[in-house]
C-alpha cells in the first residue's frame, strides 16, 4: 500500500517535472512559436507517464496545461485565452496528455500481468522438472541400495567379507549421490526462493580451495588434483560458505565427467578488474554450448552420464551472480574442460586505508 510520504513525493517529481519544462520553455520563447512550446510540454508529459503511475502523469497533464496557458498564452500571467486558436492548442495538449496517461497505465499494467504470468510459468516448470528428475534420476541409486541391502540381508552367510564390502561401499556411494542431490536441490530452490543476504567477509582463496578439497576429498582417492595459485592472490570478500559450495560443485562435476586418474587443477590469475580461480581438467571436455551448462537439468553430455539432476552449474552460476561475479565454462586447447570464476577485484580495508595515505 502507497502511503502518504511516497504519495506525494510522486507528486512533487510531477511539479517539478513541469516546473524544469516551463524553465526551458521560458529559455526558448524567443525562438519557439506557442504551439511548439505546447510541443515541449507534451514531452514533458510523456516522460512522466513512462516513469510515474497514471494518477500522477494525469496530474503532470493538467499542471502543463495550466502552466502553458498562464506563461506563454497572451495575455500572459493570466488564465485567460485571447484567441480561441490557443484554446484549441491549450485543449489538445491536455487531452493527448490525458491519453498518453491512460495508454501508459494500460501498457504498464499489461506488462506486469505478462510478467506475473512468465513467472508463474517458470515455476510450474522448475517444479515440473524437479519432480521428473527425482522420479528418473534418484531411480537408479535407490535401486542399487535397496538391491545391495537385499543382498546382505538374505545372502550374507553365502558372501565373502570381501562382497560384502562391495556391497556396502554400493550402498555408501549411492547413498552419498542422493544426498548430494537432494541437497543440490534444496540450494537450488533456496536461492531462487527470494533475495538472499551474504555473509561477506575477507577470505584468502586458498583458505576457501583448501576447505572445499576437504570436503571432496572421499570423491578425489582416484584422481590427481594440481593447487597452483599465485602466492600475491588478493583476498576476496565473499560468503565463504556459498563460495565453499561452489568450488565444491566444480570440483565434483570435474570428477564426476573424467575418468579415474584424470587431473584436476585449480588456479588464479588476478588483475586491477578482477580475481579469477578457475577448476580445469583433462576429460573428455564439454559437449553441449556453454551457455546451455548453467540451465537446470541440463547435463554436460547425454543420458549415459553418471546420475545427477543437472544442479550443480546452475547453483555455481547463480552464487556467482550473487557476488557479481562472471562465471563462464570453456575448452582448452589442449582439450578437457574449464570453468572460470572472475570476482570484482576489491581492495581490503587495511590495504584501501595505507593506498588513501
Amino acid at each position: 500500500m502507497t502511503s502518504l510520504s511516497q504519495l506525494c513525493r510522486r507528486y512533487v517529481t510531477a511539479v517539478i517535472a513541469v516546473a524544469l519544462t516551463t524553465a526551458v520553455n521560458w529559455l526558448l520563447s524567443s525562438w519557439l512559436t506557442v504551439t511548439d512550446l505546447a510541443m515541449v510540454y507534451l514531452l514533458c508529459v510523456v516522460i512522466t507517464a513512462v516513469y510515474c503511475d497514471r494518477n500522477v502523469s494525469i496530474a503532470s497533464a493538467v499542471a502543463s496545461f495550466a502552466a502553458f496557458d498562464f506563461f506563454f498564452v497572451p495575455p500572459v500571467f493570466t488564465l485567460r485565452f485571447a484567441q480561441s486558436h490557443y484554446l484549441v492548442t491549450g485543449l489538445v495538449l491536455l487531452l493527448v496528455g490525458l491519453v498518453i496517461s491512460a495508454l501508459a497505465a494500460r501498457l504498464r499494467t499489461e506488462t506486469q500481468l505478462a510478467a506475473t504470468a512468465a513467472i508463474a510459468a517458470a515455476e510450474e516448470k522448475l517444479r515440473s522438472s524437479i519432480l521428473a528428475s527425482i522420479s528418473h534420476d534418484l531411480r537408479t541409486p535407490l535401486a542399487v541400495i535397496a538391491g545391495s541391502a537385499s543382498s546382505l540381508r538374505e545372502n550374507r552367510e553365502k558372501l565373502t567379507s570381501q562382497e560384502q564390502d562391495q556391497l556396502l561401499n554400493a550402498i555408501f556411494e549411492q547413498a552419498r549421490v542422493v544426498n548430494s542431490e537432494i541437497a543440490n536441490v534444496l540450494e537450488i530452490a533456496r536461492l531462487h526462493s527470494g533475495p538472499v543476504t551474504l555473509d561477506r567477509q575477507w577470505y584468502p582463496i586458498e583458505e576457501l580451495v583448501g576447505a572445499a578439497l576437504e570436503r571432496c576429498k572421499p570423491r578425489l582417492r582416484e584422481h590427481l588434483v594440481d593447487v597452483q595459485l599465485p602466492c600475491d592472490l588478493p583476498m576476496i570478500r565473499v560468503d565463504g560458505v556459498l563460495v565453499e559450495k561452489l568450488l565444491v560443485n566444480l570440483i565434483e562435476n570435474a570428477v564426476q565427467y573424467t575418468p579415474s586418474g584424470a587431473r584436476i587443477r585449480i588456479g588464479g590469475a588476478w588483475d586491477d578488474r578482477q580475481v579469477q580461480v578457475f577448476v580445469r581438467d583433462n576429460g573428455p571436455g564439454l559437449s553441449r554450448a556453454a551457455e546451455d551448462l548453467f540451465k537446470s537439468f541440463v547435463r554436460g553430455a547425454m543420458e549415459s552420464t553418471p546420475a545427477g539432476f543437472g544442479l550443480g552449474l546452475t547453483i555455481c552460476s547463480a552464487i556467482a551472480k550473487l557476488h557479481d561475479a562472471d562465471f563462464s565454462a570453456h575448452v582448452p586447447k589442449d582439450g578437457g574442460s574449464e570453468f572460470i570464476i572472475s570476482f570484482p577485484y576489491e581492495l581490503p580495508p587495511q590495504a584501501a586505508q595505507e593506498e588513501a595515505e
